[in-house]
């Protein structure tokens, strides 16, 4: 057996072990599904356990992955072996857990939904969209995950309209995943089982081995491959996580449904790289007959439009052909090339990988923070820039796990951890006030923030302040976390309220609560803790309320959802007795009821006028250069952050009169020292 295969087996043991919040096999489901997430293997997803049996019928889950708008069904369900040694997994334990979860679905269909109690709240709503949406489910994934070694894989299963595609995700097979992230290209496709062929022809060779093809790919070929692989297709296409929606889908989408013969007239088609391809020929000439490492590099949006204008609209893609430039290129070079392609296949500026992953300068930086920082009590708090560095050192380290004698853990304990992703959810969530945008998931989210980091609209100074802030923030989340989970009164959306009751609380106090304290104390005062309970129960209570019968876990993905919590902020949200880590807080700073003016004069419609003149990137240049060059006060500086997230918003909010005569003051200073 592999020595490296051993390593990761122990990595894994000693992570589950060393939690002590979560159980073994919800801690096995996380670390998995982080990896398929990461992969673009599976989507957003929901870490849930549930077991129950409903009539003669056993059901089980460990979590799911719901796409509304793709019909997408992915059920995950987990088998955690407590052996300190590598073992087989009988075949048939494994064909039993995919019978469990399948049951789930078939189940669901028949309104079972009304027998799952409403203190499991997110399955609840999984089997109410399915019992809604079960005509329109074409494919359920089955994803069985294990730490022991499966001893073959299952197959799939069709009935007259379902295809259930059972995957094992062994620990060989999830230590194969682990392996370079996002960039690995591992889709191999066999193109000669489709009844249409892929014409393709060749278009240059350059003397660097790279090999160009044009090719016209069938819409209904491109629409089921995205169907089988998903994000996984797009894997190198930063843009198809940036846009989403928009007039260019519309188009599109408009086209498929009423001209599909004069789609490939009026589409630029996509561009693709993959490894290896193989040509074959019949009478009417050359065809693709296999691909690996396919991924689509430009041309995501299109895809994903075909995939769901199929599935909702049911168009008829028979003459539907989409053009193709298709690049043949060695791995090696795939990280010089697909930037280029990116490039030069858009009219936008170009996106480079690199700028979206752990190799960025910021982190980098934050990561040369983490080594020199030390608690009061000498501890560090360790920052994982890369997936797996954690249990690396402590691998260093000579570590032999839990119970045994460690100095790696002493002075780095997994609750003293976060991961770029994390750091990226802190900041969306407590510096932007952002919190719909971390309920997208971690991908999203932090793909999000680095698109603003990368725009020069994220301006923290990294110094040590900085590094100390967020590790007090990751405490906050941490408690936020322990007491909505204890907390019977909220019956599920633990991981959204969280979000949002961070969200809030940054919200009421500016963001300026006294960091120093939590960072002496490495906690929360009794008085934060009771404040984050009731406050918590009132954000679940009213994104309930306000989802009005839509699915919340969707809900929270959208900004209505804060706007209307925020409109409810200053009636629901009170402090009786103000935590010691607000003191810092001036009394002049608290919010005071809001008053909907019925009237704004001349003067102050001109300067709200004047404000949302000026566009993100101008606001952008006046923060900056008020935190910069001390000319703008704290204050000053607060309310230009502000108005960066409403410009950033595209103005859904307007500056309040206060706000925008503050404004016009920073504006002119900004102009006289030729700022803007």
């Amino acid at each position: 057996m592999k020595s490296d295969l051993k390593l990761f087996f122990q990595r894994l043991r000693n992570e589950i072990e060393d939690n002590e919040e979560e159980t073994q096999t919800t801690v096995l489901t996380k670390i998995y599904t982080d990896i398929l997430y990461d992969k673009g293997i599976i989507s957003n997803y929901e870490i849930e356990y549930f077991e129950k049996k409903i009539g003669n019928t056993n059901i089980k889950l460990n979590g799911y992955s719901y796409s509304e708008e793709d019909y997408r069904l992915d059920l995950f369900i987990s088998d955690y072996n407590t052996s300190e040694k590598l073992e087989k997994l009988d075949f048939k334990k494994i064909l039993n857990q995919i019978e469990l979860a399948k049951n789930f679905f078939l189940i669901s269909k028949d309104k079972i939904y009304s027998k799952i109690h409403s203190s499991e709240r997110n399955i609840q709503d999984l089997s109410k969209a399915i019992f809604k949406d079960h005509s329109k489910i074409s494919e359920v994934r089955i994803f069985v995950f294990t730490n022991s070694l499966g001893e073959k894989r299952p197959k799939a299963w069709h009935d007259k309209r379902v295809t259930y595609t059972n995957l094992l995700y062994d620990i060989n097979e999830i230590y194969n995943a682990s392996i370079g992230g996002s960039e690995s290209t591992d889709i191999r496709i066999d193109f000669t089982k489709y009844s249409s062929k892929v014409r393709c022809m060749l278009a240059q060779k350059t003397k660097n081995k790279i090999v160009s093809y044009m090719a016209f790919i069938p819409g209904e070929i491109l629409q089921k491959l995205y169907g089988v692989y998903g994000q996984r297709l797009l894997n190198l296409n930063v843009r198809a996580f940036l846009q989403l929606g928009g007039k260019i889908n519309k188009g599109v989408r408009q086209t498929l449904i009423d001209e599909p013969s004069n789609f490939f007239s009026y589409n630029n088609g996509i561009s693709v790289v993959a490894e290896k391809i193989e040509l074959e020929k019949d009478k009417d000439g050359t065809y693709l007959a296999y691909a690996e490492g396919f991924q689509i590099v430009n041309g995501g949006q299109t895809t994903a439009v075909l995939y769901r204008t199929k599935k909702q609209d049911k168009a008829n893609f028979t003459d539907v052909m989409v053009p193709a430039k298709i690049t043949e290129v060695s791995k090696e070079l795939i990280s010089e090339v697909v930037p280029k392609i990116s490039e030069y296949a858009n009219t936008q500026n170009v996106v480079k990988k690199a700028d979206f992953s752990s190799n960025h300068p910021f982190h980098k930086e934050v990561k040369e923070l983490s080594e020199k920082v030390r608690t009061p009590s000498s501890q560090k708090w360790f920052y994982e820039r890369m997936r797996g560095e954690y249990h690396d050192s402590r691998v260093k380290s000579k570590d032999l796990g839990k119970d045994k004698k460690s100095k790696f853990l002493e002075a780095s304990p997994s609750s003293m951890k976060f991961a770029k992703e994390d750091l990226a959810k802190y900041i969306i969530a407590w510096h932007y006030r952002f919190p719909h945008i971390s309920n997208q998931g971690a991908q999203k989210n932090f793909i999000f923030f680095m698109k603003l980091l990368n725009d020069k609209k994220f301006h923290d100074i990294r110094n040590d302040d900085f590094f100390k802030k967020y590790c007090c923030i990751s405490i906050l989340f941490r408690e936020t976390n322990k007491i909505i989970k204890n907390n019977k009164n909220i019956l599920g959306y633990k991981s959204q309220v969280t979000i949002y009751t961070i969200s809030m609380m940054a919200y009421w106090t500016n963001g300026k609560i006294d960091f120093d304290r939590i960072w002496n104390d490495q906690d929360l005062s009794v008085e934060i803790k009771s404040l984050i309970d009731k406050w918590s129960l009132k954000v679940y209570e009213i994104i309930q309320s306000s989802a009005k019968g839509k699915n919340v876990s969707e809900w929270c993905k959208k900004e209505g959802c804060w706007d209307y919590l925020l409109d409810k902020s200053d009636k629901s949200f009170k402090i009786s007795v103000a935590p010691p880590e607000f003191q810092k807080i001036r009394s002049g700073s608290e919010r005071s009821v809001r008053r909907v003016e019925s009237y704004l004069s001349q003067e102050d419609q001109d300067n709200i006028k004047r404000c949302k003149s000026l566009n993100s990137d101008g606001w952008s240049k006046i923060l900056s250069w008020g935190q910069q060059s001390g000319n703008l006060t704290h204050i000053q500086n607060s309310i230009a952050l502000t108005i960066l997230g409403y410009a950033l918003n595209n103005w859904k909010k307007s500056p309040s009169p206060k706000q925008a005569s503050a404004c016009l003051k920073m504006i002119l200073k900004a102009e006289e020292a030729e700022i803007i």
